[in-house]
């Protein structure tokens, strides 16, 4: 239950999806997995489940919230992800734990994937589909939407450009877009924390990741080779990691230089 009070993200997008959405809500959630976040998603097929998945795959926490009860998983084949976000994450339902879905439940569902999140992203959505009631409960809840653009002349993409020309979602390209965004915006994320500590985006190292994060000086610069001499990671692993700390807005290169930001 402590997973509902970092800070989560939501994703959802259509049951039909094309491998297109697919790899971008992977790469996407691949670029978040630098930061303390949750994903959350309505356990649905197509890319809600790929949403979960890909959050246990890269190693982020993630919340299913289910338009039916608990002991009921809907749909069924999604059952051995539910089993998996059971050990791993978190699965929770408004219903009865028996309920069965309806089409009442599903936007109860869906308001509640927008209430626990900061932000909502819209992968793939035709003009009426949950993913866009998703979005209109995240709009009244004061919360930012962001959207993948896709094909205009593909119907799965016509509820995401609609959205976007209402001017009601930030177009992004890259989890390195959505935490751009959002880490501009702290009154966002003190929402969400029971103290006064840090108000953005919390960073979530592993033992690699702060071992070249501490090797880069705080008051000057760092370079590739001095950096590559301190530490006996290869050289692949290594610019992954400094890629990984650039996304997440923890260091800049300048001129093949390093610096941190914090």
């Amino acid at each position: 239950m402590e997973l509902l009070n970092k800070t989560c993200i939501s994703i959802v997008g259509t049951r039909n999806h094309s491998s297109y959405g697919e790899e971008m809500t992977k790469s996407i959630v691949e670029d978040l997995a630098i930061m303390d976040i949750v994903i959350v998603s309505g356990l649905a097929k197509g890319i809600d489940a790929i949403a979960h998945q890909a959050a246990l795959d890269y190693g982020i926490p993630t919340i299913a919230v289910l338009g039916s009860g608990i002991e009921n998983i809907y749909p069924r084949e999604n059952l051995e992800l539910a089993c998996e976000i059971e050990k791993k994450g978190l699965i929770i339902s408004e219903f009865p734990a028996d309920s069965n879905p309806t089409k009442l439940t599903f936007p109860q569902r869906n308001r509640l994937v927008s209430a626990i999140s900061i932000a909502t992203l819209v992968v793939e959505a035709p003009e009426k589909s949950g993913a866009l009631i998703t979005a209109r409960f995240a709009l009244e809840q004061g919360k930012d939407i962001f959207v993948v653009p896709g094909d205009v002349d593909r119907e799965n993409n016509l509820g995401t450009l609609r959205l976007l020309q209402k001017a009601a979602a930030y177009p992004i390209s890259s989890g390195k877009d959505l935490i751009e965004v959002l880490s501009k915006q702290p009154p966002l994320f003190s929402e969400k924390r029971q103290s006064t500590e840090a108000t953005s985006l919390s960073p979530h190292l592993d033992s690699d990741q702060k071992i070249i994060f501490n090797l880069i000086p705080k008051r000057s610069h760092g370079d590739l080779n001095k950096i590559t001499e301190k530490t006996s990671l290869p050289i692949n692993k290594i610019l992954a990691i400094l890629t990984s700390l650039e996304i997440s807005g923890l260091i800049k290169i300048d001129n093949g230089k390093y610096h941190r930001r914090c």
